[in-house]
């Protein structure tokens, strides 16, 4: 049963395209400093109806499908830092495990498993998709901010949805998170902050509660979270959907200018080049 499963499996999947194409990295953009890059797409479907079989219609489709867009960083401040930056990026794209737990090595491997999970479902009917893409949204002499975006539907009410930021040392590869950025004990003063560019970009007044305006804050206090990535204006949070509010507000994404936050920014911060 498992090997006629697997023939089956083997014979639906198709691989559609396979590319890699040059970026370069233009001055006056949002990416500058020392990395240079590939941007990579790999996309894959497989199922019993899958669109290139003949007769497949709306109505009638059953197939899952594939697709991830992400850099492959060709240079860095240094060839470590390259390595470690692909290695994360890698990481991010192949999340995900079969029925064991064991997790896929290959883009082909997380296409088989993906395919598989749907075969494996008698009720699956329509297109399951997954998009994964990783994107440099920003990049300078010393720091790069990745964007990590997952979308697609696997049955339910709703597709899925989501976005998350890492934010690396270009010249080192090390993954860093606020407290290697801020002063210790920026909490308060990142909050506060924090909590005025989120009202500006709901929408919210000063004196509104954010409960009643649908927000879920424990005890309905206003705290940034760690989902957080560095641009030339500021640092860029982002809620994703549920994690604050209904599926019905979407997400919200606001960024915290450093002008507002400058006195958290130490003079031997990476940040320090940006925000002065």
């Amino acid at each position: 049963m498992m090997l006629a499963k697997s023939m089956l499996l083997a014979a639906s999947l198709l691989l559609m395209t396979g590319c890699k194409l040059e970026l370069p990295l233009l001055s006056g953009s949002s990416i500058s400093g020392p990395l240079t890059l590939e941007t990579v797409t790999f996309e894959r479907a497989g199922g019993p109806q899958c669109p290139d079989v003949a007769g497949t219609t709306p109505e009638n489709i059953r197939c899952a499908s594939l697709r991830l867009i992400y850099p492959k960083i060709v240079a860095a401040g240094t060839p470590a830092a390259a390595a470690a930056m692909n290695q994360y990026i890698q990481a991010q794209l192949l999340e995900y495990s079969d029925a064991e737990g064991k997790p896929p090595a290959t883009a082909d491997e997380l296409a088989s498993m993906f395919v598989a999970d749907y075969n494996d479902v008698p009720e699956a009917v329509g297109l399951w998709e997954m998009v994964r893409e990783v994107e440099v949204s920003f990049a300078s002499e010393h720091l790069a901010t990745l964007a990590i975006r997952e979308s697609g539907y696997i049955g339910g009410a709703h597709p899925f949805s989501g976005q998350r930021y890492a934010v690396f040392d270009v010249n080192t590869g090390q993954q860093l998170t606020l407290k290697d950025l801020l002063v210790a004990g920026y909490e308060e003063g990142l909050n506060k902050a924090g909590e005025q560019a989120f009202r500006r970009e709901r929408g919210l007044g000063a004196n509104t509660s954010l409960e009643e305006a649908g927000f879920w804050f424990a005890n309905g206090m206003f705290k940034v979270n760690t989902n957080v990535g560095v641009s030339g204006n500021g640092l860029v949070f982002n809620f994703n959907p549920y994690e604050v509010a209904p599926y019905a507000l979407g997400p919200t994404e606001f960024t915290v200018g450093y002008d507002a936050i400058n006195a958290l920014i130490p003079d031997g911060s990476l940040l320090a080049a940006l925000a002065r």
